[in-house]
């Protein structure tokens, strides 16, 4: 949907080009100039967003310092919404990575894998999951820890997904705040799907969650100094998987 969108735009960009005889004019540039301000609003708004990871909550998938633009649009048939029946059905499935509001805390939004489908049950014992009673294989995941330890982050009871949610967990599993901690998520809180990296940045995740102007103030200075030695070239523009 979003590379339809773009294509289209650069076609009309490029037949206003050809039909335009000689240079233009200062009132050709301004309308050019206020046709990509709107687009790009309409794209930001709409179709794309723009997310940064600051945990290693999906490492190694996603790292912390990589900056991805998110799908909106991907899901929206799934989930519904204003429109929804105008746009490409897409079913959310197991495995795909998401983007949400997190329902134990609206005004924080989250990236994670859906590990568990509505009406499915979830069980985790030693670390392994286990969908209705049959070990999931998870060639994505890391640990961290080799330990057992006692409460949710190991061992989660046997949890059915209500109709319309979906459980969702990070890659790192021994450092993730999601389902197993809050619960199950609502198709309603799903935001999109994270589509590209268009920078990496090797960071920590204090540069992104240190509060205090001054501390952000500081992060971006950093940024600015270390850009060209701490970007993750061979991770610009890769697709999320």
């Amino acid at each position: 949907m979003v590379k339809k969108a773009l294509g289209r735009w650069k076609t009309r960009r490029k037949e206003r080009r050809e039909a335009k005889r000689g240079p233009g004019g200062p009132r050709e540039y301004a309308e050019l100039i206020a046709e990509t301000l709107i687009y790009v609003f309409f794209v930001m708004t709409f179709l794309l967003q723009s997310f940064v990871i600051p945990t290693g909550s999906m490492e190694d998938t996603l790292l912390i310092g990589d900056h991805l633009l998110v799908d909106k649009v991907a899901y929206s048939r799934a989930i519904g919404g204003p429109g929804s029946f105008l746009l490409p059905q897409v079913s959310i499935q197991r495995g795909m990575i998401v983007t949400f509001k997190s329902p134990a805390e609206m005004d924080k939004e989250y990236v994670k894998r859906v590990i568990a489908l509505p009406g499915e049950t979830i069980t985790i014992r030693k670390k392994q999951v286990f969908i209705d009673g049959k070990v999931l294989d998870e060639p994505y995941t890391y640990f961290k820890d080799p330990r057992i330890q006692a409460g949710y982050r190991d061992n989660y009871p046997a949890f059915t997904v209500p109709s319309g949610q979906y459980f969702c967990m990070g890659d790192n599993r021994d450092h993730s705040f999601d389902s197993r901690y809050w619960g199950s998520v609502p198709a309603e809180y799903i935001i999109g799907r994270p589509w590209r990296i268009y920078w990496s940045y090797a960071a920590k995740t204090d540069d992104y969650m240190a509060p205090g102007i001054v501390n952000q103030v500081k992060s971006i200075f950093r940024t600015l100094v270390h850009f060209f030695s701490r970007t993750r070239w061979q991770r610009s523009l890769q697709l999320v998987r």
